[in-house]
This record gives C-alpha cells, sequence and structure tokens, in this order.
C-alpha cells in the first residue's frame, strides 16, 4: 500500500487543518444562532427538540447537545423542564451578570476604568457641543439630589445617581453608538459604579463640600460650553480612581 505523502506527492499541504470534532457542534451553534438573528426564531418560540435537531443535522445529539448548552448559557435559549427548549430574550447584561465575580477583582477595575476614561472623554466633548439647555440642567438636578445623598451618607442611593449622572452623559453626547454601548453594559457599570463609590467614600471620606466633587466642575464646564473645564474635572475624577485601585492591586 502507498505511503500517503507518495500518493500526494507535491500537492501542497499547508492549508489543510484538522477537522475536530468540537467544529460540529460550533456548525450547529452558528446555525441556530443565525435563525434568531435574521429572525426565523424570535423570542418565545419553542425550537425543535435535540433528536429532532439531530435528525435534522444528520449528526449525533452529542454535538446537537453541546451546541444548545453554549447557547443557553449565552442566555439566547431557555431550557423549560418538561416542556421544552425556548428562544430567549437576549440581553448583554443577563451575561454579563454572569462574569461580575471575576470582572469586579481590583486590576479588572483599572482595566474598566481605562476603558471609561477613553470612551467618556470623547462623550463629555460631544456633550459639550451637542447638548441642550434643558438637558444640562436635567443633569444638574441628578448632581444635587448626589449632594443630598452625601450629606445623609447615602452610599445607594448616591452611586445609583452616580450612574444616572454618567448615563446623563453618554444620553447628551447624541451618538447612537456611545449610547448603545452604555445600555448594554448597564449591568456590568452599575456593580463597578457601586465599588469604586464605597472605594473612594472608604478611601477618602464621603464628598461633602461642592469645591471637592469634580461632578460640579464637569456640570459648570457643560454649562459654560467649556470643554476643556469639563474634561479637566472628568480627568482628575478618573485618575484618582485609577490611582487608587492601582494601589489596592499592589497591596494584593
Amino acid at each position: 500500500m502507498k505511503d500517503i505523502t507518495s500518493i500526494l506527492g507535491k500537492v501542497d499541504m499547508e492549508n489543510i487543518t484538522k477537522i475536530c470534532r468540537d467544529s460540529v457542534s460550533e456548525l450547529v451553534y452558528n446555525q441556530l444562532l443565525d435563525k434568531i438573528i435574521k429572525g426565523d426564531w424570535v423570542p418565545g418560540d419553542k425550537i425543535p427538540s435535540e433528536h429532532q435537531l439531530a435528525s435534522l443535522f444528520g449528526i449525533s445529539r452529542v454535538s446537537v447537545r453541546v451546541a444548545l448548552k453554549k447557547m443557553i448559557t449565552l442566555g439566547l435559549l431557555e431550557a423549560k423542564v418538561g416542556e421544552g427548549t425556548y428562544v430567549k430574550e437576549f440581553t448583554p447584561g443577563a451575561y454579563l451578570r454572569e462574569l461580575v465575580p471575576i470582572i469586579m477583582q481590583p486590576k479588572n477595575q483599572i482595566e474598566i476604568l481605562e476603558f471609561r476614561k477613553a470612551l467618556e472623554s470623547e462623550v463629555i466633548r460631544l456633550a459639550v457641543e451637542r447638548t441642550s439647555d434643558e438637558e444640562i440642567q436635567k443633569l444638574e438636578g441628578t448632581y444635587l439630589q448626589m449632594c443630598l445623598a452625601s450629606e445623609k451618607s447615602d452610599l445607594e442611593e448616591y452611586f445609583y445617581l452616580d450612574i444616572q449622572f454618567h448615563k446623563c452623559l453618554f444620553d447628551m453626547s447624541k451618538n447612537s453608538m456611545f449610547i448603545s454601548i452604555f445600555d448594554n453594559l448597564r449591568d456590568l457599570l452599575f456593580v463597578h459604579y457601586q465599588l469604586t463609590v464605597k472605594e473612594s467614600w472608604e478611601v477618602d471620606g464621603i464628598p461633602k463640600a461642592i469645591e471637592d466633587d469634580e461632578h460640579f466642575n464637569i456640570v459648570q464646564g457643560l454649562k459654560n460650553r467649556d470643554a476643556a473645564l469639563a474634561l479637566k474635572a472628568y480627568l482628575a475624577m478618573i485618575n484618582a480612581k485609577l490611582a487608587m485601585f492601582s494601589k489596592k492591586n499592589n497591596q494584593l
């Protein structure tokens, strides 16, 4: 019997890759995902059973099961005992909630803050150019509520208002991509804001005086249409939080 290399001769084998068993379940996953993306399957629809899908694809039930488990883990499908598997309303936040215990490590807080720094700097610049006086009044109202919460040492109310403050900034940018990013990361950011406020209050104390709060200067920068003032205040705030978490990470 001839050796395989002698049969192939000089045929180029560099672009040939071994087919893995896992690739079968990945192909199933991609096809099922495509059904959801295209709207063939909508939230609430019951999909074919594992046995039916295996028959339709002409593969083993094991490969189908792996694909279905992946989709359930990602929140795309929901398995109901005794009923079957249904398409679920997918929200990135639901998936991110599963990652919160991992993401909340100090080193990961630094990465989130670096991400925020790059993103929100541009958001603030756009907000100065595009926002309305009414929106600035709304932002200022949220800030004044934050002041009241800090006076009462109400941590929970403060960080809830803090995330509302930053949500307002994103809305004021009038950029649908930035707004969508914030909305999709809302669940993750909520826990992040909670942690950063808690750490700040423990390290620096509860902010009481207006001049010590950079949120005030951000509002003033927007009111005066002064991007330099608003950005200077924001960067001072975010850099202080970065330094705080860097120090904590080095102590671990």
